[in-house]
């Protein structure tokens, strides 16, 4: 018993040592961006976990320090901590809450999570690592379809437990430089699809959808459009009942969109694990092209901007292409300062608090230093009056483009798709790159290009099924022996599609 109770303890203090070793980095901070109060002289103090750039921390952390002053006479120190992306995020989140549950603690030193997207949050909702959030009680009238929708465009607004709530709506996208497609004698592209054309090879910038969930629902958004267009399209053949017809139509779009997903990435220059890495190249002329989320692309926007209002960089919503998703906010277990971290989540859904997210510097309700290019999650936000002052005068809720996002078509197989691209596309860039070029400069031959894009062992049902299966419930063994059978059933195809290239075929 006594060997027992000293490895319990013993494993306690490897636990909080992990802990520490994780936070310490993230939790240092002195001073928050110009407004003086600092950790040592601030009344009040909220720590706040987010993946979101140094703009919008600094502008949403004063504006919360004014409101709460403005509310209770007090001042309030924000301690951002930023280790990375939401992947990163989840893995302190995750790690930190089982280590603290070993030495039989609440919390995690983390009072809010902030920012990415409603995948995330659902993640770490049914993991209990959230607690249900005051604002719909106390402003109860923020939740009808007027103000705040429970779903649009076939994305959830809150979780029907109240655990997290969006604040801004995102968007996935295309961002291009101007001068860069005139170079390459390119229109502007207008939907996905204009990625796919092999005049961009070498020109497009992507991310890892294996390491952003962000990301992975882009492609994921892709695959979706040409569901929804085969659907729409395919006709019964006699005999077919409607269950078969529906699904003929979810396969044949599958294979659309994965063959899409594979001359896009076949364009690609590279996969960077950093999101923000895309707008950057594409403004720098590195990249024609790329896809990231809206703020990424507008923010680009913003800063090139010239006085007569040109820019290099443009960013646009795919026709028919995207839904419209949250950034959502949450409370975390345990939160050291679950009052005012309550208040947070209040104040990021006030009209002040949702007008800073699109207002311009300067306007009233505007930021102080640059504009975030961000859209409110509340409808009665977008007034005549206040888009006056609004960096982009448009009101999201009426340019939809037609999308509506269905969960049972796709979301079953999120981890299918981020496996399937990362074995398809990025494990194997080299090798597409080269039958890619070797199709292009032969002409496109029938055979090759066949082949190229055989993808029959990624179809519908089995990336719904087998693949799905192993990913989930399989061991790790079981999952790396799979996806080495499919990076060898790829590596064949591109080897033999280029050298039927090359002959012509």
């Amino acid at each position: 018993m006594m060997t027992a109770m000293k490895w319990g303890n013993r494993k306690g203090w490897v636990a909080l040592a992990f802990v520490g070793c994780v936070a310490v980095p993230l939790i240092m901070g002195k001073k928050q961006g110009g407004s003086g109060i600092t950790h040592e002289n601030a009344d009040r103090r909220i720590s706040i976990i987010t993946p979101h750039n140094e703009t919008i921390r600094r502008e949403f952390g004063e504006a919360f320090q004014a409101w709460w002053k403005d509310q209770s006479g007090e001042s309030v120190y924000v301690n951002w901590l930023t280790p990375g992306g939401t992947s990163e995020i989840r893995k302190i989140i995750d790690s930190q809450y089982a280590a603290a549950e070993n030495v039989g603690d609440n919390g995690i030193g983390i009072d809010l999570m902030f920012g990415g997207g409603d995948y995330d949050f659902r993640r770490q909702a049914d993991m209990g690592h959230l607690v249900e959030l005051d604002v719909f009680q106390t402003h109860a009238d923020w939740f009808q379809a007027s103000v705040i929708p429970a779903e649009f465009t076939g994305e959830t607004y809150y979780d029907q437990d109240r655990r997290w709530v969006g604040v801004c709506l995102s968007r996935f996208g295309i961002c291009y430089n101007v001068d860069v497609l005139k170079r390459l004698g390119l229109d502007p592209p207008t939907k996905w699809a204009d990625l796919g054309d092999p005049r961009y090879f070498g020109t497009i910038a992507l991310a890892d959808p294996s390491k952003s969930g962000s990301v992975a629902r882009a492609f994921e958004m892709l695959i979706q459009q040409q569901m929804h267009e085969s659907i729409a399209s395919i006709r019964r053949r006699p005999g077919e009942t409607h269950e078969q017809l529906d699904m003929r139509g979810r396969s044949a779009g599958w294979d659309n969109g994965i063959n899409l997903i594979q001359r896009i990435a076949a364009n690609a220059r590279y996969f960077t694990d950093s999101a923000t890495k895309i707008p950057h190249d594409v403004a720098q002329g590195n990249a024609a092209a790329g896809m990231c989320v809206d703020f990424y692309g507008r923010a680009y926007e913003e800063k090139l901007k010239k006085k007569d209002g040109s820019t290099r960089l443009r960013w646009i919503s795919p026709q028919g292409g995207t839904s419209m998703s949250v950034d959502p906010v949450a409370v975390m277990r345990g939160a050291p300062n679950p009052e005012i971290a309550q208040r947070f989540v209040e104040f990021l859904l006030t009209e002040d608090g949702q007008r800073l997210w699109n207002a311009k510097p300067g306007t009233p309700g505007g930021t102080k230093f640059r504009a975030l290019r961000r859209m409110p999650v509340r409808r009665d936000v977008y007034t005549e009056e206040n888009m006056q002052n609004f960096s982009d005068p448009i009101n999201p809720y009426e340019e939809t483009g037609g999308f509506v996002y269905r969960r049972e078509l796709t979301g079953e197989g999120f981890k299918s798709i981020q496996c399937i691209i990362r074995v398809m596309c990025l494990d194997l860039h080299d090798e597409m790159k080269v039958a890619w070029e070797k199709l292009f400069d032969a002409g496109m031959p029938e055979r090759a290009t066949k082949v190229f894009s055989d993808t029959t062992l990624v179809s519908y049902q089995n990336a719904m099924g087998d693949i799905r299966r192993k990913l989930r419930d399989g061991s790790k063994l079981e999952a790396a022996h799979m996806e080495v059978f499919l990076e060898r059933y790829f590596r064949k195809n591109y080897k033999l599609a280029g050298k039927l290239a090359k002959e012509g075929k």
